[in-house]
């Protein structure tokens, strides 16, 4: 969706209506505009509000090719820098040649050729002076002044340019009349389009191709790049997440609203209100079959599925669980859910505590899992280690720093979405570690492979272990914090997952994989602000993910995880650890290494210590008898 075009190509009327509404002093300085610049830096101090219009054309360029949109000082300092060198070392109709060719006007519309195309359905050589005025009135803020979200907002946004190409001596009276006047017609949007249902993904593919292969194969080569994207997951995932959080805001009157937003792309400003990321992978080769990087890439292009960095909180807690297993620990043995203080009394004192400030005692490991419990866990991380945790996860994928503490139980540490679902893919796939992809070949216009990738999987982990942990994940769906997906939603899939949420609810994780499918959804603001009180992963994530998995999985059979060769099952009673007899009030059956499952049976319930357990079921019995005499 970029049509590079060179200076000569374009229009005197779309140059002069840039320079009039961007840079009108742009044939005059050498970078920069210091007038502005001065501007800029009281309105910034003094009237404590972003300044409108501080960066040349030379300066928005050099952001645009070399810079991230991030409002740094030092990102600032470098791109006043970098505008010097550009004018130093291109001719003024180089770099609006390569201004107009590079500037973003939405609906994943790069540069004046194809926004020409895609707004008015004609090459730029055809535009008249209002059409020109019109495109040059977009870029300031393509998701409020695109002419197909607004058109009136965009046709007042219009005549402000025209009014500045009159002040500033481009046009005429009677051209600024007549072009005021004169009627636009606007081609509809075109749907279907990879850039228009993934922008983030696309620019991913665009950024990787620019990079090794250069702009003359990207916009000129006549080459093809084969991606590993699936449109029909991608068009649900944008769609269920967008409406989601558009129900979030309303539901939890949470300011502010996206609605409200405004982007200023001269002098951009990261939205404030509520976002998401969403990624899918296939767990066995590493593609990337769906990505959501943020609610709408016209208002940030910050891709949160790579490029944030987050707590995950209870998220991480499957690494804790895969180092136990791995290290002999089964999903019966138990782990104290009780009170806990480290380093009383210092300064580094740590104190953590339940979601629910509630303790259960003694419990089985699966349940300690599947309701989440943060003490238990962190008693488990003092049995195994935290080093051994951070080890294990590095094992798994996780390339972000690990501090081996104890807060590690609870997911004290910070990683990118996809960092999480390369970890979970290792435990989906069996101890098989891949590497995420989303280029599956890259060919020339002469037809040679010029790099084709295949799935990388590295075996880190025994497949016994890493299924005994998916085993205990499906218990969060049938018994633990993601049970709402079944009772309110409908889930009837074999799954397993685990939800996330981290403290003063800033964070809200859901991370969960079929036989085939593995996709991880955060909901957060990038701030770092308190979503809501009482916001967890179970009520934002959660909701999403359900949502879209039933809806990409909805023509598909449902299967089972399979049972590799090595593991036996055994119906095991909570209480004892031992084989469940008729009087274990509570059991599971429980997958064991073969020759591990326990041989006794269990020594704590029998006739004379279940009379009220009998009593029940005799009081059942009489119950059923009664009705069917009444009848």
């Amino acid at each position: 969706r970029r049509m590079p075009v060179s200076y000569f190509q374009i229009p005197k009327h779309l140059i002069n209506a840039f320079i009039a509404v961007e840079d009108k002093r742009f044939m005059r300085h050498y970078g920069l505009d210091f007038k502005r610049l001065v501007k800029a830096v009281i309105v910034d101090i003094y009237l404590r509000r972003p300044a409108q219009g501080g960066s040349t054309i030379t300066q928005q360029l050099a952001r645009n090719m070399f810079l991230t949109p991030q409002k740094l000082l030092t990102r600032k300092i470098k791109e006043m820098m970098l505008a010097v060198r550009i004018e130093r070392t291109f001719s003024k109709q180089e770099i609006l040649e390569k201004y107009l060719n590079l500037i973003y006007f939405g609906h994943g519309v790069y540069g004046v050729e194809a926004a020409s195309r895609f707004y008015f359905g004609k090459e730029i050589g055809d535009l008249n002076l209002a059409e020109s005025a019109l495109l040059a009135a977009i870029p300031r803020s393509p998701s409020l002044y695109s002419p197909l979200r607004n058109f009136e907002r965009a046709r007042r946004r219009q005549r402000v340019v025209l009014k500045l190409m009159l002040k500033n001596g481009f046009i005429t009276k009677e051209e600024y009349e007549d072009a005021l006047d004169t009627e636009i017609s606007i081609v509809g949007k075109r749907e279907g389009t990879k850039e228009e249902i993934a922008p983030y993904f696309m620019d991913m593919v665009r950024r990787y191709i620019l990079s090794r292969y250069g702009e003359d194969f990207l916009f000129k080569g006549g080459g093809k790049v084969y991606t590993t994207l699936d449109l029909d997951y991608q068009m649900v995932a944008d769609s269920i997440l967008k409406l989601e959080l558009d129900k979030f805001e309303k539901v939890h009157h949470l300011e502010p609203k996206k609605e409200e937003y405004v982007r200023d792309s001269v002098n951009p400003q990261p939205p404030q209100y509520l976002q998401g990321a969403l990624v899918t992978l296939d767990p066995n080769t590493g593609e990337i079959l769906a990505l959501v990087g943020g609610r709408d890439h016209d208002d940030s292009e910050f891709n949160r599925v790579i490029q944030a960095k987050r707590q995950p909180g209870s998220a991480f807690k499957p690494f804790v669980y895969l180092t136990a297993i791995d290290n002999g620990y089964y999903p019966c043995d138990k782990v104290e859910d009780l009170p806990i203080i480290l380093n009383e009394g210092q300064e580094n004192e740590w104190k953590p505590e339940n979601y629910d400030k509630k303790y259960l005692g003694e419990i089985t490991l699966r349940k300690a899992l599947a309701l989440s419990r943060n003490l238990a866990t962190v008693h488990l991380v003092l049995e195994i280690g935290p080093g051994a945790v951070a080890s294990y996860a590095r094992r798994a994928g996780i390339t972000s720093y690990l501090p081996p503490y104890p807060s590690l139980a609870l997911g004290a540490v910070t990683l990118s979405p996809i960092e999480l679902a390369t970890g979970f893919s290792t435990i989906a796939n069996y101890g098989y570690r891949i590497r995420p992809y989303f280029i599956k070949k890259v060919v020339d216009k002469n037809g040679v492979v010029l790099e084709s990738h295949e799935p990388l999987r590295v075996h880190v982990f025994d497949s016994l272990s890493t299924y005994i942990v998916t085993n205990m994940l499906e218990s969060t769906f049938t018994e633990g914090t993601a049970r709402g997906a079944i009772l309110h939603y409908g889930w009837n899939r074999v799954a397993a997952g685990k939800t996330g949420t981290t403290n003063e609810h800033r964070d809200s994780w859901f991370i969960g994989y079929t036989p085939g499918l593995l996709t991880c959804v955060w909901v957060g603001y990038d701030s770092l602000r308190t979503i809501y009180e009482g916001a967890s992963g179970a009520s934002m994530a959660l909701p999403i993910w359900t949502l879209y998995m039933k809806k990409i999985l909805d023509e598909l059979p449902d299967t089972e995880f399979v049972v590799p060769q090595g593991i036996v099952f055994a119906e095991v009673c909570d209480q004892s650890g031992l084989l469940a007899t008729q009087y274990c009030p509570v059991t599971h059956v429980e997958p064991f290494r073969e020759g591990d499952e326990p041989q006794e049976f269990c020594n704590i319930h029998g006739p004379k210590g279940n009379i009220q357990k009998l009593l029940k079921e005799f009081q059942k019995q009489e119950l059923e008898f009664l009705r069917s005499a009444w009848k």
